[in-house]
C-alpha cells in the first residue's frame, strides 16, 4: 500500500512589498484603467449587472432549468426591461419636443415680465448695452470725421457705382453612405459597449464559480481564508447596495411621477422614470432629475405656482428619502463615507466619463473591502471607510493630549447618554490615562503633557457631573406617577477618601472614581498625590472616613500601595483599603495574592467592581436591632439522631447526587446539604460550589443563615441577602459574594430539625411560594431516602443518598 501523500505545506506569508512598489503598482492600475477605459467599461458593467442577476439565475436553477437556459432568460428579461424603459424614455421626448414649440410664447412673457418687474426698470438691458459698447470700442476705431464713410455700392478710386455681386453657396447633395455615416456613426460607440456588455453579462453567469476560483488563485497569495472573505464581503456589500438603491430609487421615482401628475407638469411619467434612474448617480442625480421638471413648470404656466409646488415637492421627497427612507434601508451597507463617496465620484467620473459616474459607488465599495484584507492596501480603507480608525479611548487620548476640551466633553457627553458615565469611565476615560502612563513610561524627559491630559481630564469629569446632575433634573421634571425617576440616594457625610497613588494622572481616575460615588449618594472626597507623601501621609484627616480608594496607574504599584496601606491601617484599623490598580502589567498576579502584598482589603482593575464593593461597605442597611433567631435547645437529640441515622461521622460528599439534583431544578449555580453536627468540617455535600468557596464551615451558629431555618422550621428564602438586615452584616456572605439564599429544614419522621437543605446563588434572583413548597418536598423527600436506607442498612454510612 502506498504511503499517504504528505501534506501541503502551510502558506508562508509574503513580505509586505515597499512603498516605492505599492505607489508605482497604483500608477500602473490606474493608467491601465484610463487607457483600457474600452474594455473595462462594458466588463465593470457586466459585472454589476451580474451581481443584480445571479439571485435570478439561482431561483432558475431552482425549478430544475439548465444553467445556460437560465442564464438567457434572465439576461433577456434584463434586457427587455431595459429596452422597455428605453422605449417609454424616448416616446417621452418625441412627445415633449413637438410640445417645446407651444411654450415659446409663455416663456417669452415670462421674461419680459421678470425685465420690467426689476428694481430700476431696464436694469438688464442697460447692463447688455453697456457691454455691447466697451466691445465695440475695444474691437476698433471710429473712423475720423473727414473721411467719408464707405458705402456698400461704392470703391475707392471708382467714381461710378457698382451693383452687389450676389453669390450662393450651395451644399453638394449627400451620399447615401454619408447619410448612414451621420445618422448611425455617433450610435456605434453606445451600440458596441451595449453588445460586449451583453457577451460579458452571459460569460461571467455561466462561469461564475470558474471565474471566482481563478480570482482566488491570483489573488490569494496562498492565502484562501482572506481570500474567500474578501469575495463574500464585496458580493454581499455590492448586492445589497444594489437592492437597496433600487428600493430607494423606486420610492423616490413613483411618488415623484405621480405628484408631477397632478400638479400638471407634462410627461410626467418620463420625469418619474428619469429620477429613480439618475439617483443611482450620488448627489449628482437628484440635481439633474429636478432640473428638468423645474424648466418646464416655468415654461408651462402663465404664473409661477407650479414652479413653486415642483421645487417643494423635489424638496420633500429629497428630505424623506435622505432622513427616513435611506438611514432605514442601508444600515451599513456600503461601508463608505460620504467624503469618499464624493471623492469617488470625481475620480471614477475623469477615467471613465458619465458611466464611471454611475460605477464610483460599486467600485468604491470593492476597493475598501480589498483593503480590508491586502496588508499594502490597507490605507484604501482607513481613508475611503466609514468605520473609525480610532477606538474610543484613543480618539478621547488625543483631544486629552491637544487639550481639545470642547470635543472631549463632547464625546463624553455623548457617550453617557447613551450608556452611563460609569461605563464612560470605565470604558474610555480610564483606559484613555492609561494609555497616557504608558507614554510616560517610554518617555520620562517630557512631562507638560502628562499634566495637560490629566488637567483637561479632570475638567471633563466636572462636565459630565454637570451634565449628569442635568439630565437627571429635567428627567424628574418629565416623569410623573410610575415612571417617574427614583429620587437620587440622600447624600451621606464623606464616608470615602480617594487618593491619588503618585501622579496627576492618579488624580484624574480618583476624580473619575468619586464622580460615581458621589452619583450613587456616597460622599467622597478627593486628594492630590502630595497627600500620600511621607510626611503629609500621617496628618490625613481620616474623621468620619470608612473606606480609603488608592488609584494608580502605574503598572507595579505594589511598593507603594504597601507602605500606604500600612501606614493609613497601623492610624485607622477600622477602616476599609481598596486599590484601584488601572494598569497592572501581565502576569501581575491573582487579586488575592495582591491582596496580601498590599495589605489591602480589595484589589480591583475595574470601577464598576469597587463602587460594587464600596456599596457593600458603606451603603449597606443598617441592622434593625433584632434578635438572633433562638435555636432549639435540643441538641442533645439532634446529636442522637445523627448517630442513629449513621450520620455522626460522615466524611466525604456522600450528598453530592442529591446536592446537584436540587442545583439542577432550580438552576443555580450552588446546592448544599448542612448538619447540625458538622462542626469544624469542610461543606464536603455541595454542588457547583467553587473550590475556593469551600472553606471550613462553622456548626449553625446564632447569626448564620441556616440557623435561621433551623430556628423557624421551615423554608427561609433572602432574594438578596446583601440588602437584608438578617444577614447583610455576616462577613461570610459578603466574602463569598452570596446575593440569594434559599433554605428548607430537614426533618426526622418525629419532626426534629437535624439539617437543612438549600440553594444559593451569586446574583439575586426571585423565589415564589410554589419554589419554597418545591424545595420542601426534596428536602422531606431526601430525609425519607436516609431513614430508609438506615432502616435497611444498620450502622452503613458510606452509601450516597440519591
Amino acid at each position: 500500500m502506498a504511503d499517504p501523500a504528505p501534506a501541503p505545506p502551510p502558506p508562508t506569508l509574503q513580505p509586505a512589498g515597499s512603498p516605492i512598489l505599492t505607489a508605482g503598482g497604483i500608477v500602473l492600475a490606474i493608467a491601465g484603467l484610463y487607457f483600457g477605459r474600452d474594455l473595462f467599461v462594458p466588463f465593470a458593467l457586466a459585472i454589476l449587472l451580474s451581481f443584480a442577476l445571479t439571485p435570478l439565475v439561482n431561483w432558475l436553477r431552482r425549478w430544475k432549468l439548465p444553467r445556460i437556459a437560465a442564464v438567457l432568460v434572465a439576461v433577456t428579461l434584463a434586457f427587455i426591461l431595459i429596452a422597455g424603459i428605453a422605449f417609454v424614455v424616448g416616446r417621452q421626448l418625441v412627445q415633449l419636443a413637438n410640445n417645446l414649440p407651444s411654450y415659446q410664447t409663455t416663456i417669452t412673457d415670462k421674461i419680459r415680465s421678470l425685465q420690467t418687474s426689476a428694481p430700476g426698470g431696464g436694469i438688464v438691458d442697460k447692463v447688455t448695452t453697456t457691454i455691447q459698447d466697451v466691445g465695440k470700442q475695444i474691437s476698433g476705431e471710429k473712423p475720423p470725421d473727414n473721411v467719408p464713410a464707405q458705402t456698400p455700392g461704392s470703391r475707392l478710386g471708382s467714381g461710378t457705382a457698382q451693383e452687389p455681386v450676389t453669390v450662393r453657396l450651395e451644399a453638394p447633395q449627400a451620399k447615401p453612405l454619408e447619410i448612414i455615416q451621420t445618422v448611425v456613426g455617433p450610435l456605434l460607440a453606445p451600440l458596441a459597449t451595449a453588445g460586449l456588455v451583453v457577451i460579458f453579462v452571459i460569460f461571467v453567469l455561466l462561469e461564475r464559480e470558474d471565474l471566482r476560483d481563478r480570482f482566488i488563485k491570483l489573488a490569494g497569495a496562498g492565502d484562501l481564508q482572506k481570500s474567500t472573505q474578501a469575495i463574500n464581503d464585496a458580493a454581499a456589500r455590492v448586492s445589497r447596495y444594489l437592492l437597496m438603491q433600487l428600493v430607494v430609487n423606486l420610492t423616490y421615482g413613483i411618488p415623484i411621477g405621480i405628484a408631477l401628475y397632478f400638479i400638471g407638469v407634462p410627461n410626467a411619467l418620463l420625469w418619474g422614470l428619469l429620477a429613480a434612474v439618475l439617483r443611482f448617480i450620488p448627489y449628482l442625480g437628484p440635481f439633474l432629475a429636478a432640473l428638468f421638471p423645474i424648466a418646464l413648470a416655468i415654461a408651462v404656466d402663465p404664473g409661477w405656482t407650479m414652479l413653486f409646488w415642483v421645487v417643494g415637492l423635489f424638496l420633500l421627497a429629497e428630505l424623506v428619502s435622505n432622513n427616513v427612507i435611506e438611514p432605514w434601508l442601508y444600515g451599513s451597507s456600503t461601508g463608505l463615507s460620504s467624503l469618499a463617496i464624493i471623492m469617488a465620484a470625481i475620480f471614477w467620473t475623469s477615467l471613465w466619463g458619465p458611466v464611471g459616474l454611475f460605477l464610483a459607488t460599486p467600485l468604491t465599495v470593492c476597493l475598501v473591502v480589498i483593503g480590508r484584507y491586502v496588508p499594502q492596501l490597507e490605507f484604501l480603507g482607513v481613508l475611503l471607510g466609514s468605520d473609525p480608525v480610532l477606538a474610543p479611548e484613543e480618539r478621547l487620548y488625543q483631544r486629552l493630549l491637544a487639550g481639545n476640551l470642547e470635543e472631549a466633553v463632547e464625546m463624553a457627553e455623548d457617550y453617557v447618554d447613551e450608556h452611563s458615565s460609569r461605563e464612560f469611565y470605565d470604558n474610555v476615560a480610564i483606559p484613555s490615562l492609561r494609555l497616557a502612563e504608558n507614554d510616560r513610561q517610554r518617555s520620562t524627559t517630557d512631562t507638560n503633557y502628562r499634566r495637560l491630559v490629566a488637567d483637561t481630564a479632570i475638567c471633563v469629569v466636572r462636565e459630565v457631573e454637570d451634565h449628569v446632575r442635568e439630565n437627571a433634573a429635567s428627567g424628574d421634571e418629565v416623569a410623573t406617577g410610575e415612571d417617574r425617576a427614583p429620587s437620587a440616594p440622600e447624600e451621606r457625610p464623606s464616608s470615602v477618601l480617594c487618593l491619588a497613588g503618585r501622579t496627576e494622572l492618579d488624580r484624574a481616575a480618583a476624580e473619575m472614581m468619586a464622580q460615581v460615588l458621589e452619583e450613587q449618594g456616597i460622599g467622597a472626597r478627593v486628594l492630590p498625590p502630595i497627600a500620600v507623601s511621607q510626611g503629609a501621609l500621617g496628618q490625613l484627616d481620616l474623621k468620619d472616613v470608612d473606606v480609603v480608594c488608592l488609584s494608580y496607574l502605574h503598572p507595579q504599584p505594589q511598593v507603594y500601595a504597601r507602605y500606604i496601606c500600612r501606614r493609613l491601617r497601623r492610624r485607622a484599623p477600622h477602616m476599609k483599603l481598596i486599590v484601584c490598580c488601572w494598569n497592572l502589567a501581565p502576569g501581575t498576579g491573582q487579586t488575592d495574592d495582591l491582596k496580601k502584598q498590599m495589605a489591602a482589603d480589595a484589589v480591583f482593575a475595574s470601577l464598576a467592581a469597587c463602587v460594587e464593593q464600596v456599596n457593600a461597605w458603606v451603603c449597606r442597611p443598617a441592622s434593625t436591632g433584632k434578635a438572633p433567631p433562638v435555636l432549639p435547645d435540643t441538641e442533645q437529640a439532634q446529636i442522637a439522631a445523627l448517630h442513629d441515622l449513621g450520620l455522626a461521622s460522615v466524611m466525604g460528599r456522600q450528598f453530592d447526587e442529591a446536592s446537584r439534583k436540587v442545583a439542577q431544578a432550580f438552576d443555580v449555580p450552588i446546592a448544599l446539604v448542612s448538619l447540625v453536627d458538622e462542626a469544624h468540617r469542610p461543606l464536603t455535600d455541595v454542588a457547583g460550589l467553587p473550590q475556593e468557596t469551600q472553606v471550613t464551615q462553622q456548626p449553625p451558629h446564632e447569626d448564620s443563615l441556616d440557623a435561621h431555618v433551623i430556628a423557624a422550621n421551615e423554608v427561609l428564602a433572602s432574594q438578596d441577602v446583601t440588602e437584608d438586615p438578617r444577614f447583610a452584616d455576616d462577613p461570610r456572605v459578603l466574602e463569598k459574594g452570596i446575593r440569594f439564599y434559599a433554605g428548607a429544614p430537614l426533618r426526622t419522621s418525629s419532626g426534629l430539625v437535624i439539617g437543612t437543605l438549600s440553594v444559593i446563588d451569586t446574583r439575586p434572583r426571585d423565589f415564589s411560594k410554589p419554589d419554597r413548597r418545591r424545595l420542601q418536598d426534596m428536602a422531606d423527600k431526601l430525609m425519607s431516602q436516609i431513614e430508609h436506607r438506615s432502616a435497611e442498612e444498620p450502622g452503613k454510612t458510606d452509601k450516597t443518598a440519591t
